[in-house]
């Protein structure tokens, strides 16, 4: 029995060698870094301790690229804001396609059975939807907006993927929610939301798959969109602090909306342009209370077991450090200097580590996540998102 095992087992790799694969072992724990000034995603196993020795080429620009992969780890499918669309495989850590959706890209995201890869169009304004096993184009959704009987074309941004097997995204200039249906493959925009204020520029959705949040331009409020009850309309939050006497003028943008946190009872807002980080109550969607932080907040991620919350900063005096904040004292319980310009940070899936890319640094710091001490750095060429293959596994990312 021994011998027939291994006979098989050599013959299974002696095969797989001569189709030109590599093992999909450790796939798991694989990691894809955008390296922005070069084009290329960097690939580091994170339970290896080691990057792997190939990079991934011939991407585009990689400026606010995002990457979404199938639910059997299969493929990832990473967008470009030139409007290329780029399939990887994950088992060769090849380029194994590529279509260009549009001139200027924004967003991405993979439907729940994985059957279709939905991306926000700049320009021309639209979503095009493609067949993700064949990467072909199979319906195109033009963002046509009518407004005092002129009509017009609206960018779109914003784009995830909700509960249902739908997608999620809004029209920046149309100011409206769309929710289009991708069950039946017709792609029937199913709902059309006004939001509350002008000039939607991104958005997010809750882990839940509950909530879709929409930040706009120059605006301190956001708009709320209750995806189980679409038909009541939306909410309007602002985010000031009550208690706290503003000067004339509101902030130009919120950072991305991918960059809140929710975590427990609370969604965390970071807020450029002030030195805190605003919470609000995950229920109500009311103002709680205002988290004051070393400098202007830029990136929050909460661990997975929802005790602490991350986040990072902008300005050269601050943009080395990461405070922590508990989320039951909802107080800073420590800063740790990791290192400069930090563009992203992501929990491991269990929330053991946090990888932390120090884009000023050219490096990927791998920093465990109970004692605060970094354990490894990876030298990467201006590093900026972080995606690993557990986000085939969490809506909306």
């Amino acid at each position: 029995m021994f011998r027939i095992a291994v006979t098989w087992s050599l013959a299974g790799l002696i095969l797989a060698l001569s189709a030109g694969f590599v093992s999909a072992e450790g796939i798991g724990s694989r990691v894809f870094v955008v390296e922005r000034a070069s084009g290329t995603l960097a690939v580091y196993d994170y339970m290896e301790r080691k990057l792997l020795p190939d990079r991934i080429g011939d991407l585009g620009n990689l400026r606010h690229a995002t990457m979404v992969f199938s639910p059997d780890l299969r493929y990832g499918y990473l967008s470009s804001r030139q409007g290329k669309v780029s399939r990887i495989d994950l088992e060769t850590l090849k380029n194994a396609g590529a279509i260009f959706t549009s001139e200027n890209s924004i967003d991405n995201a993979i439907s729940h059975d994985g059957r279709y890869i939905a991306t926000a169009e700049y320009h021309p304004g639209g979503v095009s939807i493609l067949d993700a096993a064949s990467l072909k184009l199979v319906k195109r959704i033009n963002a046509v907006v009518e407004r005092d009987g002129n009509k017009f074309v609206s960018r779109v941004t914003g784009m995830v993927d909700a509960p249902g097997n739908r997608f999620v995204c809004v029209l920046i200039e149309g100011a409206e929610i769309w929710i289009i249906d991708s069950t039946d493959g017709k792609f029937t925009v199913e709902h059309r939301i006004p939001t509350s204020t002008d000039m939607p520029y991104d958005a997010m959705i809750t882990p839940d798959g509950r909530y879709y949040v929409v930040g706009h331009m120059k605006s301190d409020h956001v708009t709320v969109l209750d995806l189980n009850h679409p038909e009541q309309g939306v909410k309007e939050i602002s985010l000031r602090d009550p208690k706290k006497t503003y000067e004339e003028g509101v902030p130009v943008k919120l950072p991305h909306m991918a960059s809140w946190a929710v975590s427990g009872k609370w969604i965390f807002v970071p807020l450029v342009g002030e030195e805190r980080v605003a919470v609000l109550d995950r229920e109500t969607w009311k103002f709680v209370q205002s988290i004051p932080v070393l400098g202007h907040p830029v990136y929050t991620v909460g661990s997975p077991n929802q005790q602490e919350l991350w986040v990072s900063f902008s300005g050269e005096d601050v943009d080395r450090f990461v405070q922590v904040i508990d989320t039951e004292t909802l107080k800073v319980k420590k800063t740790l200097e990791v290192g400069t310009r930090i563009y992203h940070m992501d929990f491991t899936p269990r929330g053991a580590h946090v990888l932390v890319s120090a884009n000023g640094d050219n490096k990927l710091v791998l920093v465990n996540a109970t004692t605060y001490e970094i354990e490894d750095e990876q030298t990467v060429n201006s590093p900026s998102g972080i995606f690993g293959v557990w986000r085939a596994f969490r809506i909306g990312l």
